[in-house]
Parts: structure tokens; C-alpha cells; sequence
């Protein structure tokens, strides 16, 4: 049955309603998009002001929080000022005219950002919003907020490029971070090369993305990363497999879960054999690391139906952290066909809006 739908352009496509495949395939065109977008946008005074900055606060929610998540991850070991990802309503405490504000949302009309941004108005912040449009885009304009203006028309959760390499930029273009032009062009051409071997016309006997898909099938996911690189990365796996393969997936990061969950598969045994353990792994993680990823595989892979490693490409670490999370995209996207479901609709967060709205 999978190995149909997967070797079958024409089947995929019949699934694929919304054609997200030629979103996925097109990452990196997308993210050249990005950069260009985070490089003109006009930053005006606010080019001069990163010494009187003493926090930066990322407002967002799903695919566009997620953002904020990997600048967090990526960043923090070069930051000089504390970066916080706010997804709730409102803005912290500490944040006052001293902090920078940016408010992600794609679509623009996201509530609980909308909330953070007006907020952070009152408090005299500066804000840069990233977004497609919506009530977002008017709000800033009115009060002469730069905006980065960002194709419409895909998922949130697609258009990661977007929403991430012009804060990147930005962040770049203020100081707060060294310029990662090299980074990012070494990012770009690995996505490049990875759709040659995890893209749809590859067949699954070939296609490490599709293998794995058909071993996820009627599995639950369970997906380790590790504090520094692939931690984010697996809340992106998880969230991937929610929305487009439309199931529950669960995630979690070295050290910490060796403090707690690494003692839960003792019981459930009857369940947890339905349940298949992905490890996110990099030829560069800490030793402590690497120790801890061995001895957890060792001691906990007797519960799960199998256990499979996953190990991050390229040299730098942003090439590394997105080479994992393309090919979450791409195994997320397969897993959806074989379960026969378009992963683009996400109907039930839909009419959950819907229905707050009311």
C-alpha cells in the first residue's frame, strides 16, 4: 500500500490537495526570498538604537512561534541581552521601553499576538512585526512600526523561511548577533541538495525521508533532541506530525528528560510497543551528550517498536539545526499521504478559532 501511494507522483497528488509538496520542495528558493526581505526592509532609527536594549521578546503562536523558538536555540549563545519567546496573551513584567518587540504572525490576525503587540504599544516598546498582513500589518503601519511584508497564500507552518531568516537578518543588521551570511548561504544549499534525496520523484527504496514514513506508519512518534541544537527541532518534528500527518506525537530533551521521563516506560507496555522513538542527533553534540543519548537508547529501547536515529548534516549549526528540520517536513508530509489526509487543512484549529471568535 505505501509504497504505491509514495512511488506514485500522480497518487501523492490526488492526497495533496493543496499541493504543500511543491511548498516543501521550494524551501530554499523561499528562504533566499527571506533574506532579501530582512535586508531591504527599511530598520530607520531603529538601526541605532541596540545599546539601549536590554531584552528582546518574540511574540507568536504555532508555525510562527516557532520562529522565535529557533532564533532562541540558535541565538542564545551569542545574544549579550536575554531573548524571551512569549506564546500567551499579554507581554512578562519585565518588559518595558528598553526591550525590543517582535511580533511574528503570518496571517496577521493571530489574537493572542495581537494582544502581546498592544501591550508592548503601552509599554513604549520598539516593534518590528513580521507578518503577511492582516490587523497586525495596519496596527503597526498606523503607528509608523516597521513591518516585514511577507508572501501570502501557504501554511503558517510552510513558510518557516519567511518568518524566521528576516528576524535573523534584522537581529544581524541591529548587532545584536554577528553577520551570518556564510550561515545562511551554507543553509540554503544544503536545503537545496536535501530535496534531491528526500524530494517526491526519488523512490522509496532510495528516499531515507519516505523509508522512514512507512516505518512511522500506525506508530506513534516519540522525539529526543538535546539542549543547544536539536531541542527545538523535535518540537518541530512534533508539531509537524500533528498538523500535517494528523497525529499525536510527543517530544521531549536531553538532559532534562533524563531527570523524569526516561523512568515512565516501565509500565503501558501494551501501548508503548505501538510507540516508535526518533533521536535527533549531531556529530558535534557534547560528550556528556552523546553518553546520555547511548545509555537512554540502551536502557528504554525494549519498550518502544523500534528506535530510529537521526543524525544533523552540514557545518555550521544552522545548517545542521535546519537540515534536521527539513527532513521532519518532508517525513511529516509522506506520513500524511500514506494515512490518505491533505496536510495542509487543519480543520479543527479552524473551527476552534471559529468558535473563540464567537
Amino acid at each position: 500500500m505505501g509504497n504505491t501511494i509514495l512511488d506514485s507522483i500522480e497518487e501523492m497528488k490526488a492526497i495533496d490537495c493543496s499541493d504543500m509538496l511543491s511548498v516543501i520542495e521550494g524551501f530554499s528558493g523561499q528562504c533566499r526570498e527571506a533574506v532579501r526581505l530582512g535586508r531591504t526592509v527599511v530598520l530607520g532609527d531603529l538601526e541605532e538604537i541596540g545599546s539601549k536594549v536590554s531584552s528582546i521578546l518574540i511574540l507568536g503562536m504555532g508555525g510562527s512561534g516557532v520562529s522565535g523558538d529557533i532564533a532562541k536555540s540558535y541565538l542564545e549563545n551569542e545574544l549579550r541581552v536575554p531573548l524571551l519567546v512569549n506564546k500567551s496573551y499579554g507581554v512578562p513584567g519585565y518588559v518595558n521601553e528598553n526591550t525590543l518587540v517582535f511580533a511574528v504572525s503570518y496571517s496577521g490576525d493571530t489574537e493572542e499576538t495581537l494582544s502581546g503587540f498592544d501591550e508592548a504599544v503601552k509599554r513604549n516598546c520598539k516593534v518590528v512585526s513580521i507578518t503577511t498582513g492582516g490587523k497586525l500589518a495596519e496596527r503597526a503601519n498606523d503607528l509608523g512600526f516597521q513591518v516585514v511584508k511577507i508572501p501570502a497564500g501557504i501554511q503558517p507552518r510552510s513558510a518557516l523561511g519567511y518568518l524566521f531568516l528576516p528576524l535573523l537578518v534584522v537581529l544581524s543588521r541591529m548587532g545584536f548577533v554577528s553577520e551570518k551570511q556564510k550561515e545562511i548561504e551554507e543553509t540554503i544549499s544544503l536545503m537545496q541538495s536535501i530535496k534531491e534525496i528526500y524530494g517526491a520523484n526519488i523512490p522509496v527504496n532510495e528516499n531515507i525521508a519516505k523509508g522512514l514514513a512507512l516505518r512511522l506508519y500506525n506508530k506513534l512518534p516519540v522525539i529526543y533532541g538535546f539542549s543547544g541544537l536539536s531541542d527545538v527541532v523535535a518540537f518541530r518534528w512534533k508539531c509537524q506530525f500533528n498538523e500535517n500527518s494528523k497525529i499525536p506525537s510527543f517530544w521531549h530533551v536531553l538532559p532534562e528528560l533524563n531527570h523524569n521521563e526516561t523512568v515512565s516506560w516501565e509500565c503501558l507496555e501494551e501501548i508503548t510497543k505501538n510507540f516508535t522513538l526518533i533521536l535527533l542527533r549531531d556529530k558535534d553534540e557534547p560528550l556528556g551528550i552523546k553518553k546520555r543519548f547511548d545509555v537512554t537508547h540502551e536502557l528504554i529501547e525494549h519498550k518502544f517498536s523500534g528506535v530510529e536515529t537521526v543524525w544533523a548534516e552540514g557545518k555550521s549549526k544552522l545548517a545542521r539545526m535546519f537540515s534536521l528540520i527539513y527532513l521532519g517536513d518532508f517525513v511529516s508530509y509522506y506520513l500524511a499521504l500514506l494515512y490518505g489526509v491533505d496536510p495542509s487543512p487543519v480543520e479543527r484549529i479552524k473551527v476552534l478559532k471559529d468558535k473563540l471568535a464567537e
